[in-house]
């Protein structure tokens, strides 16, 4: 086993903590001032109801937390209403911490009143003609009220007010996927500084033909996101492709002549990346890729193109799948599309392109259109015959991009050639 712990700090500069509560902090000021109102109006959505319980936090709720709160603390109730003279949207939190402030107006109990007795004052108060909580068939991140909760919500605020209720679903959704401009910028250094771990990983430091193992590598990958104090966005994987493997995907020691599969992605700020890169381990008598891989990878590049200018305002998941794929077998290119949306989460809320074990246009999912200001794992790969291996290879790859001024973008430079892994000296 062999894993490096040399670092060369000075490569990726990671923000302080304190700096990053401060960023994290205004984003959240700005996505309340300026995005909810908005899309409470687009939904037009009069009062929107979160509620969180220490330890069972609803997945939304957590994005409505400054960084001085870390938890529910038993029970917490967001309360978003439109007050129906101005339309101004009040924010009230059921709780008398003052660390809301001034993200949210604190609306404490009274004497004798319980969490949900205060939001139904709000409610006597407001009179709203909806009511919009977290419940959803579909969608994990927009189903965070428990069973319990909703039952106890409904005998508390009474008949009047939970004949009322509707799902926040679509509103969750934008809210989840929607990112302001300053989210934007900074998920450009969020690409940046995955991509450098990457090529920090596919290196002769880390890496030593015949000695490392695929293992070795993921667990540097999981130390060094650790030791920039980040953490990973999901467990990333690592596997060779082989001129005579078994699969497509194998694991074991790294031999000479090996394609190298890294899917990655660093969670910092808040949000999240997803990458697929790919290396390639150089033979003793090689000083470049042979040809057929470069051309591989070309083809891979060229579906990418495909998928871009493909891309419009309007289209739905779905739509963006049936044109690309189209488009791809006009042009010969053997491929599979399964790219989701990414941001808070890794598969995100927004519109599915596609799933990896369905090639086909998917329900509910795949039919939301694209958004402006959101971002994707444009995740895909395409397949090439490589008459050396005898037998067609698979290209992996996935890039974090974004759709903004009504096109998609990339948020940092695509992979157009291997990382290359020399052999042995």
């Amino acid at each position: 086993m062999k894993i490096h712990t040399k670092e060369n700090s000075a490569y990726i500069t990671i923000k302080p903590l304190a700096e990053r509560q401060r960023i994290m902090d205004e984003w959240l000021l700005t996505r309340l001032q300026q995005l909810l109102p908005a899309l409470m109006k687009k939904h037009q959505t009069d009062m929107w109801v979160t509620i969180g319980k220490e330890y069972h936090e609803d997945p939304i709720g957590i994005t409505f937390f400054p960084s001085a709160i870390d938890s529910s603390r038993r029970l917490t109730i967001f309360a978003f209403v439109k007050e129906k003279q101005s339309e101004e949207i009040k924010r009230y939190v059921i709780s008398s911490n003052k660390q809301f402030e001034p993200f949210y107006s604190c609306y404490p109990a009274q004497k004798g009143e319980d969490s949900f007795s205060v939001l139904r004052r709000i409610m006597d108060i407001y009179q709203p003609n909806n009511i919009a909580v977290n419940t959803s068939s579909h969608y994990s991140f927009c189903d965070g009220l428990s069973h319990s909760v909703y039952k106890q919500l409904k005998s508390s605020i009474g008949k009047a007010h939970s004949s009322n209720l509707v799902s926040s679903e679509n509103l969750g959704i934008d809210w989840l996927q929607t990112r302001i401009s300053a989210e934007i910028e900074t998920y450009k250094e969020l690409t940046e500084i995955t991509k450098k771990i990457v090529e920090q990983t596919f290196s002769n430091i880390e890496i030593t033909p015949s000695v490392t193992s695929t293992h070795d590598i993921v667990a540097w990958i999981n130390q060094r996101v650790l030791d920039l104090g980040l953490r990973t966005s999901f467990y990333p994987t690592v596997d060779i492709q082989r001129m005579d493997g078994s699969a497509d995907r194998i694991e074991g020691t790294i031999l000479q002549g090996d394609i190298l599969h890294l899917d990655f992605g660093i969670e910092y700020l808040g949000l999240c990346t997803d990458f697929q890169q790919l290396a390639y381990v150089l033979k003793s008598d090689e000083s470049e890729v042979p040809f057929e891989l470069k051309k591989a990878m070309k083809i891979a590049n060229s579906f990418e193109d495909i998928f871009f200018s493909a891309c419009e305002a309007g289209m739905t998941g779905n739509d963006i799948f049936q044109s690309v794929l189209k488009k791809a077998a006009e042009h010969d290119i053997s491929a599979m599309l399964y790219s989701h949306p990414i941001g808070y989460h890794c598969h995100g809320a927004g519109p599915l392109i596609g799933l990896y074990d369905k090639q086909e246009s998917i329900p509910v999912r795949g039919d939301l259109q694209i958004e402006e200001n959101t971002c994707y794992a444009l995740e895909f790969n395409i397949r090439h015959f490589v008459p050396e291996w005898n037998k067609d290879i698979p290209i992996y790859l996935e890039e974090t991009v974004c759709f903004k001024d009504n096109k998609m973008q990339y948020l940092t430079n695509r992979q157009k050639e291997f990382y290359l892994i020399h052999p042995n000296c």
